[in-house]
């Protein structure tokens, strides 16, 4: 009784989630004002206006990807989908999903993720399309035209490289003290200790993030005013290494449960944006298995810093351009250093893991010690549990009806329509060729499961 009664008190009791959540919501609403007044700025003079159409472009951008997501997540509501697309054309869809977080809206059977992932989805997709581009964008102007250079344009470039900061410093912080998150990986989460280090161990995330893009924003500014396509060359071969570990070591495919063509250009897509946001932000968060992965965040970590050195002597920069980065470069290892002593020293190891996608999501079935864990590998792509599917399916077929039964907190709609039709046909044909019994005890949910196309 004791338990339930405290596991309820740390549900409604998230002044920190909420606060988090709504200063980010609200960061993100100044960025876009400040990102609005320089649009307008460069949009004055014709020397600058294609400046202008560029972070006019970005912005369109973000809110395109963030329509993609919104498509993925709805799909099968056409009126709900509509409703959320014209949260998306007004701006205010990062504050309706905190306000959703905050309220802690569980997740609708027709939903592909949950309210937390999906608020993550439109984070990142801001950050990619709009915040990072931006920044890269506002650098290179002032570079190439130091008359612009105001204290109006400084603030801009600082606001958007604090709330990339709180942006990638908030998902991990609240993925990391989230206690369903450290109950089904607590051998990943928890680095964060209890008390008041706990802010300290935010500020060191958020300056981490926020340092680190301003350095390599600078970076690519520079190897821009060199040669556009040097840039380009840059970024599609650092992209190119990174797909091809994965692909190498069989964890391409994302952990969405997407399918099919249309699985294979998400697990693309999705694996360049967390690329993207971990060379420019460094988020913590995204050293997980199921995205880069431990060790090569680490040492792309590392590298991203030696890059933007390179960057700037390949731009031809001068003892003032080094300076400002090997500031900034030191500020960021001392900072970082900062971070992982405050961390609890076991999980250090996460920073050099080796373990893939793949091998995470497999751990739910194979050391899962209940069903509860268990069940958490029919949420992720089962190309990453092909390898244990049989055992899976025998799993599900012997427990489907005890399940029933006894209606546990995990079998809900939305896992229930996760599960591949195989796993349940017989089931499903006994329920649907008309036994009371199982009618009463299906009830809703025997129209849930749905084929998974493979």
């Amino acid at each position: 009784m004791l338990n339930v009664v405290a596991k309820r008190l740390l549900g409604e009791v998230s002044w920190g989630l909420k606060m988090r959540v709504t200063m980010g919501a609200g960061l993100s609403i100044l960025d876009m004002a400040t990102d609005i007044y320089v649009l307008l700025r460069y949009m004055e003079k014709e020397e600058t206006r294609g400046y202008g159409w560029s972070l006019l472009g970005m912005v369109a951008g973000s809110m395109v990807l963030q329509l993609l997501c919104v498509f993925a997540q709805n799909r099968k509501k056409p009126l709900v989908m509509a409703k959320e697309i014209l949260i998306v054309l007004t701006g205010m869809k990062p504050a309706v999903e905190s306000a959703r977080v905050c309220s802690g809206r569980a997740m609708e059977e027709h939903q592909l993720v949950d309210a937390k992932t999906e608020l993550t989805c439109s984070r990142c997709t801001e950050i990619v399309a709009e915040s990072i581009p931006g920044c890269v964008l506002q650098s290179y102007v002032l570079l190439k035209n130091t008359k612009l250079l105001s204290t109006s344009t400084i603030v801009s470039v600082a606001v958007s490289a604090l709330t990339t900061g709180f942006s990638s410093a908030t998902l991990s912080f609240d993925y990391d003290v989230d206690p369903v998150m450290r109950k089904h990986s607590p051998a990943f989460y928890g680095y964060i200790p209890d008390g008041p280090s706990r802010t300290l161990i935010f500020g060191c995330m958020l300056l981490n993030s926020a340092l680190l893009v301003l350095i390599r924003s600078f970076g690519a500014a520079m190897l821009l005013q060199a040669n556009k396509i040097y840039l380009v060359i840059y970024m599609a071969g650092d992209m190119a290494l990174y797909l091809g570990v994965k692909v190498a070591r069989g964890d391409f495919h994302y952990w969405f449960p997407v399918y099919g063509a249309v699985g294979l250009v998400v697990s693309l897509l999705i694996r360049v944006i967390v690329k993207t946001i971990t060379d420019f932000t460094g988020v913590i968060q995204f050293r997980h298995p199921a995205e880069e992965g431990g060790l090569y965040w680490t040492a792309n970590m590392f590298l991203a810093l030696a890059a933007s050195f390179a960057c700037v002597w390949v731009g031809g920069g001068g003892r003032l351009e080094f300076t400002l980065v090997g500031a900034a470069s030191g500020a960021w290892v001392l900072v970082f250093s900062l971070f992982l002593s405050l961390a609890k020293k076991g999980f250090r190891r996460t920073f050099v893991s080796r373990q893939r996608g793949k091998d995470w999501a497999m751990e739910f079935f194979v050391k899962g010690v209940d069903d509860a864990q268990k069940s958490e590998v029919i949420g992720c792509n089962e190309h990453m549990w092909t390898e244990i599917r049989v055992d899976v399916k025998e799993w599900v077929r012997a427990g489907w009806w005890r399940w029933v039964d006894e209606k546990p907190d995990w079998m809900t709609e939305s896992w229930i329509a996760k599960v591949p039709l195989d796993m349940v046909a017989e089931e499903a044909q006994a329920a649907a060729r008309g036994s009371r019994r199982c009618r009463a005890k299906v009830g809703s949910f025997s129209a849930a499961v749905q084929p998974v196309t493979n």
